[in-house]
């Protein structure tokens, strides 16, 4: 066939028109269609291992912003917790910083996850921030913060709101249609 021969391709385009039936083997359309159903609908053990990795990196940063029980990897003066701690005091700086701490991470993974892996989030919602925050006290508490009681509850309990605020917030402006 050459190139540049319209009658050649003229017949060539109307062969793969006449064809009635493209026969599939099953095995590749089998292979398609659990890809697409993965697709859309993802586990939710990957989309918390998702959501963790970015929670861990994107928690590490927002340290620097927002210190939380004297953690503050990058040796920062100033902080948001100490302006949340001036206008509304220590309990409701724990419950704003808890709220800051998760929603940042939500609001960042909202970037990086498909829409269908947030609809599983939110399908799990409770289960998936509970799990966060409490691997967050848990690093917390391995790299040696000082934690008491009654403000990690305040802190979890922001991390609650927040969580589910973010997850909201995130949800809708991916559905937002242009």
């Amino acid at each position: 066939m050459k190139a540049n021969d319209p009658k050649e391709w003229l017949a060539e385009y109307n062969e793969f028109l006449n064809v009635k039936e493209l026969k599939v083997p099953s095995h590749i359309e089998q292979g398609l269609l659990s890809q697409v159903h993965a697709l859309l609908h993802p586990s939710a053990w990957i989309v918390f291992a998702k959501l963790l990795g970015i929670h861990m990196t994107i928690g590490f940063f927002s340290l620097s912003i927002c210190h939380q029980f004297g953690m503050n990897p990058f040796g920062t003066t100033h902080s948001l917790a100490d302006w949340f701690m001036l206008q509304w005091g220590h309990g409701a700086c724990m419950i704003a910083c808890g709220v800051f701490f998760i929603s940042f991470s939500i609001l960042t993974a909202g970037y990086f996850l498909t829409i269908e892996e947030l609809r599983v989030m939110r399908g799990t919602e409770f289960l998936q921030v509970f799990a966060l925050a409490g691997a967050s006290l848990g690093v917390f508490w391995f790299a040696g913060a000082e934690l008491a009681l009654s403000f990690v509850g305040l802190w979890f309990l922001g991390m609650l709101v927040g969580g589910f605020l973010a997850t909201e917030t995130v949800l809708k402006l991916k559905t937002i249609k242009y």
